[in-house]
């Protein structure tokens, strides 16, 4: 099994990347019009809104009463807004990757242009967990200011993934290996 190269495990990682960057595009359009037609709707969708919705993955938590003052769409729309950074960095990542792996498939990995890459990556991991991690402290508080029923406590929490931190940093190991392997490889190709 051929790593770098065409017809390679790169050349096959390179195209999964193509695909998920197309999909990753369409998908930020939907998203961007979808914040266009709820910002242009939210007249309509707050009059008689009552309830609150919160979906969760194979739970749904619908609340008619508890609900302190008006309920204020605005801020899921402002907290919907703050995901598109997330979204960015997403996108940053996968066309650095396919551009890292296009030069996988050309078998020279060890470009000046990928160390940037790699930094970059790194750097964008970090900036995303840091990011992520405000977000969800956001709703955190949002929600426990905006829920009050009898025997139900609520509490926010600060989170962050460490995982995630570590990951970003190891990211910025291997650019720095990289930058290694790319001064070794450029005194190799000038000996000769």
């Amino acid at each position: 099994m051929r790593y770098l190269g065409k017809k390679s495990v790169a050349s096959f990682l390179r195209r999964l990347l193509d695909v998920a960057w197309y999909l990753a595009i369409g998908g930020s359009i939907l998203l961007a019009g979808s914040i266009v037609f709820s910002w242009l709707k939210m007249p309509e969708i707050a009059s008689g809104q009552e309830s609150l919705v919160i979906e969760t993955p194979g739970l749904d938590f619908i609340l008619h009463d508890g609900l302190q003052g008006a309920f204020a769409p605005a801020h899921f729309l402002f907290q919907f807004i703050l995901i598109l950074p997330l979204l960015a960095a997403g996108l940053i990542v996968i066309y650095n990757l396919r551009r890292i792996f296009a030069t996988l498939v050309q078998e020279k990995p060890f470009q000046v242009e990928n160390i940037r890459r790699i930094r970059l990556i790194g750097i964008v991991v970090i900036a995303g967990t840091v990011l992520s991690g405000i977000l969800h402290t956001l709703i955190g508080f949002y929600l426990v200011n905006l829920i009050n029923l009898p025997g139900l406590e609520l509490k926010a929490n600060v989170s962050l993934n460490f995982s995630d931190l570590f990951l970003g940093v190891v990211i910025l190991i291997l650019a720095e290996i990289f930058r290694l392997g790319a001064a070794l490889q450029e005194e190799q190709d000038m000996t000769v």
